[in-house]
């Protein structure tokens, strides 16, 4: 108990304090794999809070894997290793009613603190920051970058293992080119998964193997010749399960006995509704989990920015790619993004968008739970996006039927990489401007009474 109170520290009350304390005590390997916590109820009652604290504590890291909770053993420390844009359908003429999933509302792009930024990057910069610049990224976003990701998503990491991309396919395409030229021949991607990222892979000159997504996420024992996987453990795409502790901690382990690694796509991790987003399972081995993120669903794609946080082994090679194709991000856009971070700015923004989509989720839920005899769904807690499996019908039949209404559906058979996949669809609510969000769930209704 002792030596648990002095790493949470003295009247540290607050469920996200004693979380965060704690994950940084398992980091930095104060907590022992193995060690066993105290009862949520023995410490709640040193640390002078109401039980409820503690265990919202416990259940997050065991969530991100950091803690194991089993009956009659109580709850211990993981095995945890710290080493020193989707294709469109084809529209019908008219359609201009969207619910696809994969980008935010555009209407709600903060332009004012946008502008504020800009303003402030181009009347105190240096005409330095002008030129070629570093290419591997702005100092001063990867500095802003590092200290977001650390609260916002438990990302373990320094500024100098950042590397800023104009967009994650732009990030995709450079891996692919390193491993390739690292000799790594095959990486896995999820099954439904993004066909268009499996395409950049391939082109990065890798061939890549689908793996099915079960109820836990990524099938791990279906893994075969790979030495990386692509994945999205926080809010898998499109089907929104959430990778469960075991399995995260399996596929650490796979990677550290292929000398491998994983590409943890975090896509639309700020947004969850049902308790404080999941944190990124690059915690758990910074050294072989490649962690990605972008603000193409936080801001828009247009802002054209995402990062890489990369394992010590793999900067140089990531670098070299980077210095052969001399690409580079637009210094004015990242410098402003900087300043929008380092303001405050972007985390009201994301908590205001949070907010947002949470409406919109409920609408749209509320809608589809009406009509349980065509639909189970599922992926409700997080994200933009829910997917509603069909009962008995073509997913086909549907798209085409919303289309000659005015309604952009995507199904499910658009994920497919190669697996056949239950016919369903992936209904997007953050897309539409506000004005037309309410329309597009009236137009949808009266197609399902008809359909």
């Amino acid at each position: 108990m002792s030596d648990v109170l002095v790493i949470i520290g003295a009247g540290r009350a607050r469920s996200s304090e004693i979380e965060a304390n704690l994950r940084r005590g398992i980091l930095d390997g104060r907590l022992a794999p193995g060690t066993r916590l105290p009862s949520s109820r023995a410490l709640a009652a040193e640390l002078g809070c109401a039980r409820a604290t503690v265990v919202g504590a416990y259940e997050q890291l065991t969530a991100e894997g950091y803690l194991v909770a089993s009956v009659g053993a109580g709850t211990s420390v993981a095995s945890v290793h710290v080493p020193a844009a989707v294709e469109e359908p084809e529209r019908a003429a008219g359609v201009f009613l969207e619910l696809l999933p994969g980008e935010p509302d555009p209407s709600s792009f903060p332009r004012r603190a946008w502008a504020a930024a800009v303003r402030k990057v181009m009347q105190s910069s240096p005409d330095s920051m002008l030129g070629y610049g570093d290419r591997q990224g702005l100092t001063e976003l990867r500095v802003a970058l590092a200290g977001y990701l650390a609260r916002s998503r438990s990302v373990v990491c320094d500024p100098a293992r950042i590397v800023v991309f104009g967009g994650f396919a732009s990030a995709l395409s450079t891996l692919s080119a390193a491993f390739d030229a690292l000799g790594v021949a095959r990486v896995a991607v999820e099954d439904p998964g993004l066909p268009p990222h499996a395409a950049v892979l391939r082109a990065g000159g890798v061939e890549v193997g689908p793996v099915a997504v079960d109820g836990d996420g990524l099938r791990v024992d279906e893994l075969g010749e790979e030495r990386a996987v692509l994945c999205t453990p926080a809010h898998q795409y499109p089907l929104g399960v959430v990778m469960s502790a075991a399995r995260r901690a399996q596929l650490v382990e796979w990677a550290r006995e292929r000398d491998g690694w994983v590409i943890e796509d975090d896509y639309d991790g700020e947004f969850r509704y049902d308790r404080r987003p999941i944190g990124a399972m690059q915690g758990l081995d910074p050294g072989r989990v490649i962690y990605g993120g972008t603000v193409s669903k936080s801001l828009a794609p247009g802002v054209g920015i995402a990062w890489l946080v990369v394992p010590p082994s793999l900067l140089e090679p990531v670098l070299e790619v980077r210095r052969q194709r001399r690409d580079t991000v637009s210094a004015i856009e990242q410098a402003a993004l900087a300043e929008l971070i380092r303001s405050g700015r972007f985390d009201r923004h994301v908590r205001a968008q949070r907010s947002h989509y949470r409406r919109r989720r409920d609408a749209l839920v509320q809608r589809l739970a009406r009509r349980a005899d065509l639909f189970d769904v599922t992926g409700v807690s997080a994200g933009l996006h829910v997917t509603a499996f069909l009962r008995g019908r073509e997913e086909r039949e549907l798209v085409d039927a919303a289309l000659e209404r005015g309604v952009a559906l995507f199904g499910l058979g658009n994920h497919r990489i190669a697996q056949p996949q239950s016919p369903g669809l992936v209904v997007g609510y953050s897309r539409s401007p506000a004005h037309g969000f309410p329309s597009a769930l009236d137009t949808l209704d009266e197609l399902l009474d008809t359909w």
